[in-house]
C-alpha cells in the first residue's frame, strides 16, 4: 500500500529567482572543444583580422616565447569589446554577414577569437585602435588577460579584466595587435605551413604583386558608382623569429610562376623579358622601338599551366595554390594606383584569349609576334609546333599593368584625344589609338609566353631523345659485348648478330639526325622570315621619313627650279620602295596564312612584274604572260 505525501503546514521558507552561474574552468572546456589544433586558432585569428576589414595581417612566430597577430583593420571600441570579445556566445557574428567597409563576406565563426587565444597561450596583451562615434574621437584600447588566474574562480561572471582606454593621436593607424605569450606545448609546435594553406582562401594577389612592382607602394582605396568603398585586398605575412622577410604568403605563391613576363615601355623603347622560375637572366628578350601614344607602361604578367611540378616544394598545399590561382586569375589594369575595371575580372576577355582559344586561332595577334617571333608555313600547319595553340588562358594567368592616364585637365578640348582616357562611365579606358597599342603589347607579352612555352618544352624534348639516343648506344655496346663473350654462341652467329644491333644503331642515329636537319631547316626559315619582317619594318618607318622629306623637296623645287630632276627621281625611288615593301608586307603575311579560296592570281603577276621587273630589263629579259586555257 502507498502512502500519500500529506502537506501539514503551509509555511514559505523563501522566494525568488535564481541566475545560472558558469565556473571559470568552462573557458578551458569550450576552448579545447571548439579548437582541437594550434593550426585552427592562428587561421581563426587571421580570418577575423580579415572580416575587420584589415587589407594586411602579419603573424610573428618567435616559439617558445610568443605568437603576435596585427592587423590594420577597424579595431575594436570598448563597446565592441564589451558586448562582442567579453560576451560568451555572442550572437554578434550570425547577424552581420558583410564586413561593414568593404562588405566582405563575414569568414570567422563567432566567439572563437577568445578561445583561439586561450588556446595557444596562457597570457593575451591585447591592444586595438578604433574610431569610436559616440565618443567623436579615435581611442585606443588595451587589456591584458591572465587566464591560469580566471580558472581558480568559481564563478566566470566575477572574473575581472583589467583594461585601459585612452584617446589615440588622430594620425594614429586602426588596427589590433593581439600578443600571446607564456606558450602551450602545442603552440610551440606550429605548422606554418598549414597555417598558410588555411588563409589562401581570403588572399588576394593583386597587391602583392603591385608592391613588388612599385617596390613598395600600395594601391588606392576608391570608391563604386554607389559610395561603396572598393576592396583593395588582403594580405598575410608569416614571419617566424628574427626574421626580418615579410613573408607574404601571397608573393609566395606567386613566385611559383613556370614563365613570367615583364613589359617596359619608356619613351619609343619597349623592353620585353620572358623568365623562368628562379633564373636572374631572361629566356627571352625583345628590345624595340616602338610608336609610343600611351606614355610609361609595366606589366608583369605570370604563368601558371596545369602540370606536374608546378606547385612542389611549396610552403602551402600545392592543390590549393593551384585552386587560389584559378580564383584570382586575369591580367588587371592599374591607372597609377588606381584599379581599372573591367580589365582583369572574370567576366572579361580584354586580351581576347578565351575568343582565340574557342576558334583555335593559328596566328598571332600583336605586332611583337609579327616581328619576333613570325611563324613560318610549316609551324602554321603543325599542331604539334604551332605555340599560338598553346596560347596561355585567363586562368592560367595572374598579372598586372600600370599605367599613367591623361587626367582629365591635361584634355586638349580641341585636340584628338591623346592617351589612355577614362570613358565617361568610369568602365575600362576609351578605344582610342593608346588603348589599341595598350591591348597590343600586353597581348604580345602573353604570346610572347606561349612562344617560350612551346620551346622550351621542344628543348626538353630534344634532352629526353638524346638521352634516349645515348641510353641505346649504351645498350647496343652491352648488349655486342655479351654476345661476343657468349660462349655457347657459334662465331659465325656472333657476326650476325652483331651486325644485325649495329644496323640497329645505324638506324637510329640516322632518324635522329635527318630530323635533326629537318628542325635546322625549319629555325633557318624562321629566322629568314624574322629578317624579312624587320626590313619591312624598317623600311616602312624610313619611307615616312623620305615622304616627309620629298614635301620639303618639292617647296623647294618652286623656288629653285634647278632641283627638279632631283625631285622628280627622288620620287620615282620612292615609288619604287613602296612597292618593294608592300610586295614583303604580302609575301611575309601569305606565308603565315594558308590560302582558304581561290584568290585572282594576274595582280600578283602584274605586282611580281612591277617590282623586279627592271632586274629583268637591265639584264635583257623580255618577261611576258599568256592564259592558259
Amino acid at each position: 500500500m502507498t502512502k500519500a505525501l500529506i502537506v501539514t503546514k503551509d509555511r514559505v521558507l523563501d522566494r525568488g529567482t535564481i541566475s545560472f552561474t558558469i565556473e571559470s574552468r568552462i573557458l578551458r572546456e569550450l576552448g579545447e572543444r571548439l579548437v582541437k589544433q594550434p593550426e585552427v586558432a592562428v587561421v581563426e585569428l587571421i580570418k577575423n583580422a580579415y572580416d575587420a576589414d584589415a587589407t594586411e595581417c602579419t603573424v610573428d612566430y618567435d616559439p617558445p616565447r610568443s605568437i603576435t597577430v596585427t592587423d590594420d583593420g577597424s579595431g575594436m571600441t570598448l563597446d565592441r569589446f564589451t558586448n562582442g570579445w567579453m560576451r560568451i556566445g555572442t550572437s554578434s557574428k550570425e547577424a552581420i554577414r558583410f564586413s561593414e567597409i568593404y562588405l566582405r563576406l563575414i569568414t570567422g565563426e563567432k566567439g572563437i577569437g577568445r578561445f583561439a587565444v586561450r588556446f595557444l597561450g596562457r597570457a593575451l596583451n591585447l591592444v586595438s585602435v578604433a574610431d569610436d562615434a559616440d565618443r567623436g574621437m579615435r581611442t585606443q584600447l588595451s587589456a591584458t588577460f591572465d587566464w591560469p588566474k580566471f580558472d581558480r574562480h568559481e564563478d566566470l561572471g566575477k572574473v575581472q579584466v583589467p583594461y585601459v582606454l585612452t584617446e589615440a593621436p588622430a594620425e594614429t593607424a586602426t588596427g589590433t595587435v593581439l600578443t600571446i605569450t607564456r606558450l602551450r606545448t602545442e603552440a610551440s609546435r606550429l605548422d606554418l605551413n598549414t597555417v598558410r594553406t588555411g588563409s589562401i582562401g581570403i588572399l588576394t594577389p593583386l597587391r602583392s604583386l603591385f608592391r613588388e612592382m612599385t617596390e613598395g607602394d600600395d594601391v588606392e582605396v576608391v570608391a563604386d558608382e554607389d559610395g561603396d568603398a572598393v576592396d583593395p585586398g588582403f594580405i598575410l605575412n608569416v614571419r617566424v623569429g628574427d626574421d626580418d622577410e615579410e613573408g607574404d604568403v601571397a608573393a609566395t605563391i606567386l613566385d611559383a610562376y613556370v614563365l613570367r613576363a615583364q613589359l617596359r615601355l619608356r619613351g619609343d623603347k619597349v623592353d620585353l623579358r620572358i623568365y623562368r622560375r628562379g633564373q636572374r637572366v631572361a629566356y627571352l628578350k625583345v628590345v624595340d622601338t616602338y610608336p609610343n601614344e600611351i606614355g610609361k607602361l609595366y606589366a608583369d604578367i605570370r604563368f601558371f599551366p596545369r602540370r606536374s611540378g608546378t606547385f612542389t616544394n611549396m610552403p602551402v598545399d600545392g592543390r590549393r595554390a593551384q585552386s587560389w590561382v584559378a580564383a584570382n586569375h586575369g591580367v588587371a589594369v592599374f591607372d597609377r594606383s588606381f584599379r581599372v575595371q573591367p580589365y582583369g575580372s572574370s567576366r572579361d576577355d580584354w586580351l581576347q584569349l578565351q575568343a582565340d582559344a574557342a576558334r583555335n586561332r593559328r596566328d598571332p595577334r600583336s605586332t611583337i609576334s609579327a616581328k619576333h617571333f613570325a611563324m613560318p608555313a610549316q609551324v602554321r600547319a603543325d599542331t604539334s609546333q604551332n605555340w599560338m595553340l598553346r596560347l596561355p588562358q585567363s586562368a592560367q594567368l595572374v598579372g598586372l599593368v600600370q599605367v599613367e592616364g591623361t587626367r582629365s585637365n591635361e584634355l586638349d578640348p580641341e585636340g584628338d584625344e591623346e592617351g589612355l582616357i577614362a570613358s565617361a562611365d568610369r568602365e575600362g579606358f576609351v578605344e582610342n589609338a593608346a588603348f589599341a597599342q595598350l591591348n597590343d603589347l600586353v597581348r604580345g607579352a602573353v604570346e610572347a609566353i606561349a612562344y617560350a612555352d612551346r620551346k622550351l618544352q621542344q628543348e626538353e624534348e630534344q634532352a629526353q631523345q638524346a638521352a634516349l639516343l645515348a641510353d641505346i648506344r649504351d645498350r647496343t655496346r652491352s648488349a655486342i659485348s655479351e654476345v661476343q663473350s657468349n660462349p655457347n654462341i657459334a662465331a659465325q652467329d656472333k657476326l650476325r648478330i652483331v651486325a644485325a644491333i649495329a644496323q640497329t644503331q645505324q638506324l637510329v642515329e640516322r632518324q635522329e639526325e635527318n630530323a635533326r636537319e629537318r628542325e635546322q631547316q625549319l629555325e633557318v626559315m624562321s629566322l629568314l622570315g624574322v629578317v624579312a619582317g624587320f626590313m619591312t619594318h624598317e623600311f616602312g618607318v624610313a619611307l615616312q621619313e623620305l615622304e616627309s622629306t620629298q614635301k620639303d623637296l618639292v617647296e623647294l623645287a618652286k623656288s629653285e627650279p634647278k632641283f627638279g630632276p632631283q625631285v622628280e627621281a627622288f620620287a620615282s625611288h620612292i615609288r619604287q620602295l613602296k612597292e618593294f615593301v608592300t610586295y614583303s608586307s604580302g609575301y611575309i603575311q601569305g606565308a603565315k596564312v594558308a590560302p582558304s579560296k581561290p584568290y585572282p592570281v594576274r595582280p600578283r603577276l602584274q605586282q611580281v612584274k612591277r617590282v623586279f621587273g627592271r632586274y629583268a630589263e637591265e639584264r635583257n629579259i623580255e618577261v611576258g604572260r599568256r592564259a592558259i586555257c
